[in-house]
């Protein structure tokens, strides 16, 4: 797609930047490669051994995910949201459920028909399957990370099972897409790249702080879960379901730095966007690129190194020992400066990293990114359930994860082509006129974070 010669900043069509829609798959593949250590081989997991490193990918993953949908959304929708008013804000709102809603409705039916608790009601044990329908309203909306709630003995996002609580990022990036008409118009007011730089290390450096300083408060913020909620919302016993865990890895209102981290990097992008880029410019990018690449092991040791050699792993409570200061930001903001710069350098500067970001066949993955995001846990679970118990090798057990990987890679690529992408497109056409801007059918390209 080429720039539309309107002359005015305005009305101008976003170019087409490929090694975005590459990112996205880099980010989804990275998920999809921690979660699969996670499960397939987790009966060779030592402690600080491949298998644990492996694993904690996903946490690169996610971040990816977060700060490159802030950029591209702002790149894509920062001049319709704020020139164009409510029809502005009601057209993006609308592209972003065009985008998000058919596959994620799909999805829930294949949960919900999945989860353990529909198979108890076939077989004559409803009780369990009312969890399911008091957490429906909250999934079918896309808030059940906006609150920390229980049903039953589960937090909200465990309440149906089957495979959703993967879609625990798409509530969150709900509420970013509510929050961000909000911003656009005073993000948009940076207009030189001096100022955008600035406010993007400012505010690198205030989530940095607001971050350290929740993991030093968690232990208060814990006790105070357990009294509030029960032993459940506690860090020691269950802390993937803790009230903690929600509050910086799961909520939005936490994860929300990543976000406009990403819009601030995309208005600097922005204004420099019409400035030629000399050899000497390209080749510092070029270098700050690849540094960024070797920071994300780099930052993953410093993360997670300090619980990395404990026998009773990662989601224990050990979190809340931290001592660095990057470890204290492992469940959200850590690698949030490292994916910025990512995002950044692979957009404007010309490498053998962003030409391979750009070639047709991780295009055509990372288009299919957000298939592979809400396939991928149903996939493994459905090969771990198939597979039973017993322990193998690990050349077995690797041999059947690299054989799950091409499955799920499959199954996403028929699912973008047959369902998703159409469906995309036949919600936006249902939308026609003057509210939907050319902004709007740019972001087929240039795509969002999922």
């Amino acid at each position: 797609m080429s720039v539309a010669n309107s002359g005015s900043r305005d009305e101008l069509l976003r170019q087409d930047l490929p090694a975005l829609t590459g990112l996205r798959f880099v980010a989804a593949f990275s998920v999809l490669v921690g979660h699969g250590f996670a499960w397939i081989l987790a009966d060779h997991e030592t402690p600080g051994g491949v298998v644990f490193w492996v694993s904690q990918i996903s946490g690169f993953g996610m971040t990816l995910f977060f700060v490159l949908s802030g950029f591209v959304i702002h790149y894509n929708y920062g001049k319709l949201v704020s020139t164009k008013g409510l029809r502005g804000v009601g057209a993006f709102l609308w592209a972003r459920f065009a985008r998000l809603y058919p596959l994620f409705l799909l999805m829930m039916l294949v949960y919900v028909a999945l989860s353990s608790r529909t198979l108890a009601l076939l077989s004559g044990n409803p009780e369990r399957f009312g969890s399911i329908l008091q957490a429906l309203p909250y999934f079918l909306l896309s808030i059940h990370t906006w609150i920390y709630s229980l049903i039953g003995e589960n937090p909200v996002i465990d309440a149906i099972g089957g495979g959703s609580p993967i879609t625990w990022s798409i509530s969150t990036e709900w509420f970013f897409y509510f929050a961000y008409p909000l911003l656009a118009w005073l993000i948009l007011r940076a207009r030189t790249p001096r100022l955008a730089a600035a406010l993007a290390l400012l505010w690198s450096a205030l989530w940095i702080a607001v971050t350290v300083g929740l993991h030093d408060w968690s232990g208060a913020i814990d006790a105070w879960a357990v009294r509030h909620y029960g032993p459940i919302a506690g860090t020691q016993e269950h802390f993937q379901t803790s009230f903690v865990r929600w509050l910086l890895y799961f909520s939005p209102y936490v994860r929300l730095g990543e976000f406009l981290l990403g819009t601030l990097v995309a208005q600097l992008y922005i204004n420099l966007e019409r400035r030629p880029t000399s050899n000497r410019e390209n080749f510092v990018g070029t270098v700050v690129f690849f540094t960024a690449v070797i920071s994300i092991a780099m930052i993953t040791y410093l993360n997670y190194s300090a619980i990395a050699y404990l026998t009773n792993g990662p989601n224990s409570g050990a979190n809340m020992a931290c001592t660095n200061l990057v470890c204290k930001m492992n469940m959200n903001f850590a690698l949030a400066p490292t994916a910025a710069l990512l995002i950044f350098c692979g957009a404007r500067y010309r490498n053998i990293g962003s030409r391979v970001l750009a070639l047709r066949p991780v295009l055509l993955l990372g288009g299919a990114s957000y298939s592979i995001y809400l396939v991928h846990d149903v996939v493994l679970g459905i090969a771990v359930k198939l597979t039973g118990s017993a322990k193998h090798s690990i050349v077995y057990d690797s041999a059947k994860l690299v054989l799950l990987l091409v499955v799920v890679l499959a199954i996403s690529l028929a699912l973008y082509t047959f369902y998703e992408a159409p469906a995309r497109k036949w919600l936006r056409g249902r939308r026609r006129g003057a509210s939907v801007s050319s902004a709007v059918q740019a972001t087929t390209s240039s795509g969002v974070s999922r």
